[in-house]
């Protein structure tokens, strides 16, 4: 059976700078992913940093993905652009401040958002820990905000159950969790060999190129993984 899933901008870009672009791409067959993108993910992860000498390898990276279909690019139409602008407007007006709301998620969330409720897509990859918690753990979220605004931040509990029930059944994974799952699959072939030492080195790799996971959940991960070398 097929799973529909949809890729956020940070994971692409994670996945290619660590180089495991082929771990990746057997994820994503072994599992019988159908991955979309969308296109203005696409935008940001592709074609504007293609001409950019600095980021021009991982953009072909993603680009080349994209071509042999591992991943799929989603044209923006109106039912997205309309889903697009109603999770922007509930998630935005989720939290507050005495100043009013907090603009907590972006148009390239949002688009990846709307393409897993248009698609009915039961997992999401994404590397920022907002979105994420705003789905999973919205108190938790509330504390860091509190934390980034020095102030109490209250909740508008009606747009938050909105915004939660457009999920139900959305499961949030980050480019830690997909490294992970391919060693525990035996998908690092061709690329490192099957030792925790490879494991961890793959994981740091993926925090220091911007994935939103702690030293301890990596320790955690590797206390927990076979050594399969």
């Amino acid at each position: 059976m097929t799973i529909k899933a949809v890729i956020d901008t940070g994971t692409m870009i994670t996945l290619s700078g660590t180089c495991l672009m082929n771990v990746f791409k057997s994820f994503v067959k072994t599992n019988k992913i159908e991955l979309m993108i969308s296109s203005t993910i696409a935008q940001e992860s592709v074609w504007n940093p293609i001409n950019n000498k600095k980021f021009a390898l991982n953009a072909a990276r993603i680009k080349y993905a994209i071509n042999q279909q591992v991943v799929k690019s989603i044209p923006k139409n109106s039912q997205i652009n309309s889903e697009m602008e109603k999770i922007l407007r509930i998630s935005n007006n989720v939290f507050f401040t005495q100043n009013g709301p907090i603009t907590i998620i972006q148009a390239g969330e949002a688009e990846a958002l709307a393409l897993a409720k248009i698609y009915s897509a039961k997992a999401m990859f994404v590397d920022e820990r907002t979105t994420r918690s705003l789905i999973e753990n919205p108190q938790r979220l509330k504390q860091v905000l509190e934390r980034r605004q020095d102030e109490p931040v209250r909740i508008n509990q009606e747009n938050l159950n909105t915004i939660r029930n457009m999920f139900p059944d959305l499961k949030m994974f980050r480019s830690v969790d997909i490294i992970a799952l391919s060693y525990e699959q035996d998908l690092f072939d061709h690329e490192l060999d099957h030792g925790k030492l490879e494991l961890e080195a793959a994981l740091y790799s993926a925090k220091f190129n911007g994935c939103a996971v702690s030293e301890n959940e990596i320790n955690e991960y590797v206390k927990n993984a076979k050594d399969r070398k």
